[in-house]
């Protein structure tokens, strides 16, 4: 209606062809419009919109490969108490016996399961690093569309981790990624450090009369030299407690898995207890030449009850430092972890005076 009110005003004589003006122009126009879309949908987008596309790529593949050894880093320690728990339960089973080649096949069961290829590493099932990169592996192929894998290069087991109650995995580790946009390999070492708390102690499991599990002390002191740290309230939180100290005359947590239970050689990883002397097995194989550390007791280790030479039996009479009252025996040092505990000689003489 509006256009046919423009034709008509303008004039008469050339309606015919200023409508055929107006379809043609409306016509152009649509024709136009359609070729725009057409040829804007087949425009291809600016390279720097495809080089950030592949930036935001590699970035991710390289995210992820961080991420993969910050995981095994944490798994390696989760993986590590597991296999520790198996190796153990392997040192309790008949035959019963220490494992001189404990390092060796702790690493195989961190990795496979087995202490040996012929033997199993109880309690390590989906519980291997191998299981655990492996199911890392999958997750990130589903989820991410990463093509990735890894090698277990080696596995190196150390107590030197500047903390005598863990254990240190060293572990050469490799991981691949093969990606439309980038192909992306390294190899780290990556260290996992595994505590040893909570776990049961071999030297009571093999050589004792009953069990005892690794308890750290809270009292933070220098690892048990003669010189005034010490005193007898800490020995009384360490006898009561059944808790451990670093003691570098003791025997460190390895040492005590391997059998190699030689003592006082400077261990700066050695570790000790005190034995309960009111356990009746304790008190049936006690004499007066034994003292409660636990790797001197334990291994049957004497020592003369007369003051003589530089290390000899004392008993604490003192009740208020350990109560023995009504007890078989009192409870019997060495004389050198009776000045280590800064004990006088009237509350703890020779054990013959």
């Amino acid at each position: 209606m509006g256009l046919d009110f423009v034709l008509i005003s303008s004039n008469k004589n050339k309606k015919g062809s200023n409508k055929k003006g107006v379809i043609f122009t409306v016509l152009a126009i649509v024709i136009a419009v359609f070729f725009t879309l057409v040829f804007s949908a087949r425009i291809e987008k600016p390279v720097d919109y495809k080089t950030g596309v592949i930036e935001t790529r590699i970035s991710i593949l390289n995210d992820y490969m961080e991420s993969f050894f910050d995981y095994a880093r944490e798994v390696g320690s989760i993986t590590g108490y597991s296999a520790l728990q198996g190796v153990i339960q392997d040192l309790n089973t008949p035959p019963k016996g220490y494992n001189p080649n404990f390092e060796t096949q702790y690493a195989y069961c961190i990795r496979t399961g087995n202490l040996t290829s012929s033997k199993t590493c109880p309690g390590m099932i989906n519980k291997t690093l191998t299981h655990y990169l492996d199911n890392l592996i999958n997750i990130a192929n589903t989820s991410l569309n990463i093509n990735s894998d890894y090698r277990i290069n080696n596995i190196n087991v150390t107590q030197s981790t500047g903390d005598a109650f863990s254990i240190g995995l060293i572990i050469n580790l490799s991981v691949d990624i093969d990606d439309a946009y980038a192909n992306i390999s390294d190899t780290r070492l990556i260290t996992s450090i595994v505590s040893i708390e909570g776990l049961p102690d071999p030297l009571y499991l093999l050589n004792g009369t009953y069990n005892q599990t690794i308890k750290r002390t809270s009292i933070n002191k220098p690892a048990g030299e003669i010189g005034g740290f010490w005193n007898h309230t800490d020995l009384q939180q360490l006898y009561y407690n059944h808790e451990y100290r670093n003691y570098y005359d003791g025997i460190s947590f390895i040492r005590r898995i391997k059998g190699d239970l030689a003592y006082n050689i400077n261990d700066k990883y050695g570790i000790e207890s005190f034995v309960n002397h009111t356990h009746p097995a304790v008190v049936a194989r006690t004499t007066d030449n034994h003292s409660m550390v636990d790797y001197l007791f334990w291994q049957d280790i004497t020592l003369p009850c007369e003051a003589q030479g530089k290390n000899y039996i004392v008993k604490i009479v003192n009740d208020s430092i350990i109560n023995s009252s009504g007890k078989p025996r009192d409870f019997q040092l060495d004389d050198h972890h009776r000045l280590n505990f800064n004990i006088s000689s009237e509350d703890a003489p020779p054990v013959c005076s």
